[in-house]
């Protein structure tokens, strides 16, 4: 087996995926200085949830683009964000620059132990989640208009990857704590295709994160990372799980495909489309509206005003700018 070849070649991720025709691109995509890809709903007033997905080693945003437009199509009050990692030369391909995530080793237990630059891709891509709990794009530098920012909780933020992005993902999304708190992520989910955990000695669960719903597709036929990285990777996020109280060792689902490489197939992208219409399901004012279940926290800044509206707490609320202060407002009246 020659890894390598795989991760030097520049063919894009969407000739990879295996039953996947080019489709109908519904939804407006602007890109940033830093080839951070952004494809918005076509409707902004949708805008109810996050997904920032990151590629693998040797890929760059552009990879994604397709596929995700295809998931795009089935969860139309989504907004994906698509970084693109820094190039930086991979031990593991003789010291070849090519955007990387962080350094690869080798392909062994141990080698995934090093990982030297993880810590600050995690930074990048905390960042992006911080932006989307605050509603603040300004730092994205789009070069066409993307999706109009509404705050949103970090339960309606998504982490994803394939390879070694959806290992970023996963050890990004379970371990990171919030802003200036003490508290872990608390995500709407993670998915994982076709990748791993990382620094699995080191991993350790953050207080908060505990009930994450974790998504991890494997082609059973994975020459690169091969399929038993996703039990091992369960097994080692379970085992914690069942050392912390209330933790749900069950939050962590592995899907395999037969006859799938080290790729991505439409059947993969239907099962993942399905977790994330489970997990972050769309918010519309209507239902929020009709529905006094509804979490208040769950709703963008918009939804939050036409409850607050219909609710007859208008006065109550005015001058109220921050998303926290207009929660708070439909909790304090809860029915």
């Amino acid at each position: 087996m020659r890894p390598s070849l795989f991760f030097t070649t520049s063919l894009s991720l969407s000739s990879r995926v295996r039953g996947l025709s080019s489709s109908t691109a519904l939804n407006a995509i602007s890109r940033s200085n830093d080839s951070t890809v952004i494809i918005s709903p076509q409707d902004e007033a949708q805008h109810s949830a996050t997904v920032i997905l990151c590629h693998g080693l040797g890929d760059t945003a552009n990879g994604w683009v397709e596929p995700t437009q295809y998931l795009a199509n089935q969860l139309p009050h989504v907004k994906w964000i698509l970084p693109t990692a820094p190039t930086q030369p991979v031990t593991l391909n003789g010291g070849m620059p090519m955007p990387s995530w962080y350094d690869i080793v080798g392909l062994d237990s141990r080698s995934s132990e090093f990982c030297d630059g993880l810590d600050e891709s995690m930074e990048r891509i905390l960042s992006l989640v911080e932006n989307e709990v605050s509603g603040d794009d300004s730092s994205s530098n789009a070069t066409a208009t993307a999706c109009v920012n509404h705050p949103l909780d970090y339960s309606r933020i998504i982490l994803a990857g394939f390879s070694q992005g959806g290992a970023l993902a996963l050890y990004t999304g379970m371990t990171q704590l919030r802003k200036q708190s003490t508290t872990g992520l608390g995500l709407g989910g993670i998915t994982v295709m076709s990748g791993y955990l990382p620094r699995s000695k080191a991993f350790a669960i953050a207080a908060g994160s505990e009930n994450t719903p974790i998504l991890h597709c494997h082609g059973e036929q994975d020459s690169v990372v091969p399929v038993q990285a996703a039990a091992l990777s369960k097994e080692r996020v379970s085992s914690l799980l069942k050392e912390i109280n209330g933790g749900n060792d069950n939050s962590y689902e592995v899907k395999t495909y037969v006859g799938l490489d080290h790729s991505v197939a439409i059947d993969e992208l239907n099962d993942v489309a399905a977790f994330l219409k489970r997990v972050i399901p769309p918010i519309t004012s209507d239902n929020a509206q009709g529905d006094d279940e509804v979490d208040p926290a769950k709703m963008s800044v918009r939804q939050l005003r036409a409850e607050i509206e219909k609710r007859g707490l208008k006065e109550e609320a005015r001058g109220m700018l921050e998303k926290t202060e207009l929660v708070n407002v439909l909790l304090k009246n809860q029915k």
